[in-house]
């Protein structure tokens, strides 16, 4: 069994919630079939599972939206209802909805769509159609905020507050509760229990219904809308929007943001409500990364594919889910409410690697390793989480080759539509002194940067100045002992689609021919390649590699737009080619 798979779980609970052999996704608990049953997690049943909460003690609890009731799954394998009451309607699919405080067995909730495990330990509830957040506590359940029964907007004391539409709830720094109430904004209940409410500059919009935290230094909220997520810093109290409907139009797929869970200030997972999956964002990195992204990681591999509702474990991949709606992280591990297969589902988070800053908090310089730093544009990055990016790719196979006395470390630096001016820049004001290689990525549309609107004056002039800048920055990075290697692979949407192995167009929108490939290597690229050469500098040129990969592989239509930026096998094979030179010709 795969040990990474019981990180954060009992022993007893990884072995009743996986499969044999273990597999990255699996199912915790839920038969499948809709009921209230307690009892053993493979055999116990839920009617509509909407949110999911972990406490530090490995327990899951559950907002069993449907059945008025807040389950656990405890570390030993055994489900059990631990607040809420009533019998299931004839129709087998719900339990008429109600109020009631008191002993937990015999209270009642109506539509508990939110769920969170606070610093004391007690389980809060957004009990939606009661507009009120409740409090399950050593049995007992009580109102914790708002007025029971009556909807509206209202601040002040918690006993006297009113929301409008409670939904999604999470715990930040100092034990405040934060809700997304929609309609009425993201709301705050703080520890001695005074209701508030966000201000945001950065949207109007107050139809709030996921909302996720992310601690650190930077410790930001992340709140989603139907056209939106917005990014609140707690520190500054500064907001931005980014707006998920303008992201789609420009061909990057962003998916419906429903519940959200924070890994760190930039990086957050949710489930998307449309495709029926669980999705990576990372927020920008001004102003080397100035857009957002997003990335499936498990219940399928298309980008924009609803048609992947169901049922399945095994890979991120392959896996399926349906209507997935509330989602947990802990210990690399993420939790989610499958509302649709009514189950609860987890699976073991890939590596991510917090790329495109160089070095960071998370990954800083140390002398003890043989440091590289990875410069280009957001194609080279952008479909990149952890072991699958170019950085990690190089890492493993310089670290396999052992011809490096030191562990080799690899830092992305990621820059948006860049210039060679604007690499120059980083290399001048932000690259750390003893770094062991600096490695370009260049392409032609780059080296064009060098001119305004990027349009060189004349082939001889454009060539004499890119070999005087590159002597200067080979000159300038020498002083303090960095070698320079030039990594060169033609811009990406001059690469035939025709394969689609580089770019992401599909097969049926064959914009760019290789014809059109070969001309601008050999009237561009080709020349500035030999320029460099007489500098000289080191330069690794994967322009035949790239078309005999492009002849073998056969189409990939892996997103189904015209994004050009670089896929899996693209970055892959791109590593490997840097790699193989540096082992090939070791700095002196």
């Amino acid at each position: 069994m795969d040990s990474t798979l019981l990180r954060g779980l009992s022993l007893s609970f990884a072995i009743a919630a996986l499969p044999p052999g273990g597999t990255p996704v699996w199912t915790v608990a839920g038969s499948g079939e809709a009921g209230i049953a307690d009892g053993p997690a493979a055999s116990a049943s839920f009617l509509m599972p909407s949110a999911v909460a972990r406490a530090n003690d490995g327990t899951l609890y559950v907002a069993d939206e449907a059945a008025q009731r807040i389950r656990a799954v405890h570390p030993d394998g055994s489900v059990e209802t631990v607040a809420g009451s009533g019998a299931i309607a004839p129709d087998g699919l719900s339990v008429p909805g109600g109020y009631r405080d008191g002993p937990a067995a015999t209270a009642q909730f109506y539509r508990p769509d939110g769920v969170a495990v606070g610093p004391d330990g007690a389980v809060y509830v957004s009990d939606n159609r009661n507009w009120c957040i409740r409090k399950l506590d050593r049995g007992v359940v009580s109102t914790f905020a708002g007025t029971c029964g009556q909807s509206g907007v209202a601040d002040g004391p918690a006993t006297t507050a009113r929301f409008k539409d409670p939904r999604a709830l999470v715990f930040g720094p100092e034990g405040t509760l934060y809700v997304a109430d929609f309609g009425a904004g993201i709301r705050t209940v703080s520890a001695s229990g005074a209701v508030g409410t966000l201000k945001f500059g950065s949207t109007p919009d107050v139809r709030f219904w996921g909302i996720g935290y992310a601690p650190g230094a930077d410790a930001v909220l992340l709140a989603s809308t139907p056209g939106a997520v917005v990014a609140y810093h707690l520190a500054t109290r500064a907001d931005e929007a980014f707006s998920t409907n303008a992201v789609a139009e420009a061909s990057l797929p962003f998916g419906s943001v429903g519940a959200i869970a924070g890994l760190d200030h930039r990086e957050f997972l949710f489930t998307d409500l449309r495709a029926n999956n669980v999705r990576y964002l990372r927020l920008p990195l001004r102003p080397f990364a100035p857009s957002i992204f997003t990335r499936t990681i498990a219940g399928g591999r298309f980008e924009r594919q609803v048609d992947d509702a169901g049922y399945r474990n095994g890979s991120l991949e392959e896996s399926r889910f349906y209507a997935p709606r509330g989602i947990a992280v802990a210990n690399g591990t993420a939790y989610v409410a499958d509302a649709g297969n009514r189950r609860i589902r987890a699976l073991t988070l890939p590596r991510f690697r917090l790329s495109e800053g160089g070095f960071t908090d998370a990954a800083p310089y140390d002398a003890s390793a043989y440091q590289m730093l990875y410069l280009g544009a957001s194609w080279a990055y952008h479909d990149s989480l952890g072991d699958d990016s170019i950085c990690a790719h190089v890492e493993a196979e310089l670290d396999a080759s052992r011809k490096f006395s030191k562990p080799v470390r690899c830092h992305p630096v990621r820059i948006d539509s860049a210039t060679f001016p604007q690499l120059e820049d980083y290399l001048a004001n932000y690259l750390q002194p003893h770094v062991d290689v600096v490695v370009v990525n260049l392409s032609l549309s780059i080296v064009f940067g060098i001119f305004p609107n990027r349009t060189p004056p004349s082939t001889d002039v454009a060539v004499a100045t890119f070999k005087t800048r590159v002597a200067a920055l080979r000159e300038r990075l020498a002083k303090n002992g960095t070698r320079l290697v030039l990594l060169w692979t033609n811009a990406p949407d001059d690469v035939s689609d025709v394969e689609n192995l580089y770019g992401r167009e599909s097969v049926a929108d064959q914009r760019h021919l290789p014809a059109d490939l070969a001309d601008n290597y050999t009237h561009g690229t080709k020349l500035m390649i030999d320029a460099a050469a007489t500098v000289p500098v080191d330069q690794v040129d994967t322009y035949e590699d790239f078309l005999r990969a492009e002849r073998a592989v056969p189409p990939q239509e892996l997103f189904g737009t015209d994004d050009v930026h670089m896929t899996p096998a693209g970055s892959a094979l791109t590593a490997h080619l840097l790699a193989r030179y540096l082992i090939s010709r070791p700095a002196p």
